[in-house]
C-alpha cells in the first residue's frame, strides 16, 4: 500500500513538473518578439514596414533598406492612409494610371482575419438566417435558426422552440430542386447584424457541391456555384465587403486558397501557396489595387502581395526567422512539454508538444548519476534509471526527493 501511494506521488509530481518546468523556464528566459506591420506599396511596388528611428519616432522602411519619415510613409501607402492624406490635401488624383478618389478607396478597402482558434472549436447546431432585403436599412436579428439534416432543412423558432413546417418545406424543396444532396458538409455564414448587407450562407452538400443560400423577402434564394466538386472544399469564409465583389474565401483539400465571385459565382485561385486554416493564421488587408496577405504558422511567416484586378502574384516575402537562444536550450533540457491549452483551439485538455530527442543527452547523464547514488537501493533501480533517461528532469527530481519505493 505504501509503495503504491509513493509511486503515485512520484508519477503525479513528474506530470506536474512536465507541465510547470517548461512554462517557468519560458516565463523567466523568453524575450518578447516584435513583428513590424508590413504592407505592399502600390507606389514603390514593394513591401514596406512600420519601424522606429533612433529617437524612437515612427518611421518606415522597405526591403531595400530605404527609410521614410511618417509623412513619406503615408504617401507610399496612399490606399491605407487615405484619410490622413485627404485631410492634408495630399491624396493622389491617380494611382497606377487609374483616377481615384478617397471614397473609391474607402469602398474597396477591406480586412479579413482567421485563426486556428476560430476554426478548431465546437460548431453550432443551429444557424440564424437573416433577411437579406429587410424593410428598413438596418439588418434585423433572426427569430429562428436552421439546421440541415439528412432529410432536409429545418427552421426552429427560438421563442417557442418549435419547427416552422411551412418555411422548412419551402427551403427544402428549393434546395432539392437545385440538386442539393442532404446533409450539408460545410455551413458557413456571418449572422451578425453589424454589417452593411447580408450574403446568407455558402453550403457544401454531401456530394461536395457548393451552393449559395439566403432569404429574400421571406422566400428562399438558392444558387449552385461553378465550384467543381473535385476540389473537395473543406473550409469556407463568407465575406461581406463593401464593394460586394466576392461571396467568400474557400480552401480545398489541397490547401489551395480561392475567392468566389459574387456576380458570376466564378472561382479564382489566390496565389498564396498552401494554407492550412486549422494550423495557420491569415490576415488580408486589401484595396482596389493590391492585397497584402500575411500567413503565419508556428515556425514560419510569409507575406504575399496579390494584384486585386486579376488575382496574379505581385510579390512575396519570407522574413528570416532566427530561433531564440532560450528556445534552442530548451530542446536539451526537456524531452517534451505537457500543456493543457493551445493557441490552436479553445479546448482544455492534456497534450504533449515540443518532443525533443536532444534531451536524451541530459537524460543519460541524469540516469547515470541516479544509478550511482541509488546503487545500494533494493529492486526497481533499473526501471527507474531507464525512466530518468527517457523523462529527464521530470522524473529525476521526484525520485531524488521521494526516494525509491520499498517492497
Amino acid at each position: 500500500m505504501i509503495k503504491s501511494i509513493k509511486t503515485g506521488i512520484i508519477l503525479l509530481a513528474a506530470l506536474l513538473l512536465a507541465w510547470l518546468l517548461p512554462w517557468c523556464y519560458a516565463f523567466v528566459f523568453a524575450s518578447p518578439s516584435w513583428s513590424p506591420f508590413t504592407l505592399y506599396s502600390c507606389v514603390t511596388h514593394g513591401f514596406a514596414s512600420v519601424d522606429f528611428d533612433r529617437e524612437n519616432n515612427v518611421a518606415g522602411r522597405d526591403l531595400q533598406g530605404n527609410t521614410y519619415t511618417q509623412q513619406q510613409f503615408d504617401s507610399i501607402l496612399p490606399t491605407f492612409y487615405y484619410r490622413q492624406l485627404a485631410a492634408e490635401g495630399r491624396f493622389p488624383s491617380e494611382i497606377e494610371g487609374v483616377a481615384v478618389e478617397s471614397r473609391d478607396v474607402e469602398r474597396t478597402n477591406f480586412m479579413f482575419r482567421t485563426s486556428p482558434g476560430e476554426i478548431n472549436r465546437p460548431r453550432p447546431t443551429g444557424y440564424p438566417l437573416l433577411e437579406s432585403m429587410p424593410d428598413r436599412i438596418d439588418l434585423e436579428p433572426a427569430t429562428d435558426v436552421f439546421r440541415i439534416t439528412g432529410e432536409g432543412i429545418e427552421f426552429v423558432d427560438m421563442e417557442t422552440n418549435t419547427i416552422d413546417q411551412k418555411k422548412s418545406a419551402a427551403f427544402t424543396k428549393v434546395l432539392r430542386d437545385k440538386g442539393f444532396s442532404f446533409p450539408a458538409r460545410v455551413v458557413s455564414g456571418n449572422p451578425s447584424t453589424r454589417k452593411r448587407y447580408d450574403n446568407g450562407y455558402l453550403l457544401v452538400d454531401d456530394a461536395l457541391r457548393v451552393y449559395h443560400m439566403k432569404q429574400v423577402r421571406g422566400r428562399p434564394f438558392v444558387r449552385r456555384t461553378d465550384v467543381a466538386d473535385s476540389l473537395q472544399i473543406g473550409q469556407i469564409f463568407v465575406t461581406e465587403f463593401a464593394d460586394r465583389k466576392s461571396l467568400g474565401f474557400l480552401v480545398d483539400s489541397e490547401k489551395r486558397f480561392y475567392t468566389l465571385g459574387a456576380e458570376d459565382y466564378k472561382l479564382h485561385e489566390i496565389p498564396v501557396g498552401k494554407f492550412g486554416p486549422t494550423r495557420e493564421n491569415m490576415m488580408i488587408i486589401g484595396d482596389m489595387f493590391y492585397w497584402t496577405v500575411t500567413i503565419q504558422g508556428a515556425e514560419s511567416k510569409r507575406y504575399v502581395a496579390v494584384n486585386a484586378r486579376d488575382y496574379s502574384l505581385a510579390d512575396e516575402y519570407r522574413p528570416e526567422e532566427k530561433p531564440q537562444a532560450w528556445a534552442e536550450y530548451a530542446k536539451y533540457l526537456f524531452p517534451f512539454e505537457l500543456s493543457f491549452t493551445s493557441p490552436l483551439d479553445g479546448y482544455v485538455k492534456p497534450r504533449i508538444a515540443e518532443v525533443s530527442f536532444q534531451a536524451l543527452w541530459l537524460g543519460l547523464v541524469l540516469g547515470a548519476f541516479y544509478a550511482l547514488i541509488r546503487r545500494r537501493s533494493p529492486g526497481g533501480r533499473l526501471w527507474q534509471t531507464v525512466g530518468v533517461v527517457l523523462f529527464g528532469l521530470f522524473l529525476f527530481v521526484p525520485l531524488l526527493v521521494f526516494g525509491t519505493a520499498k517492497r
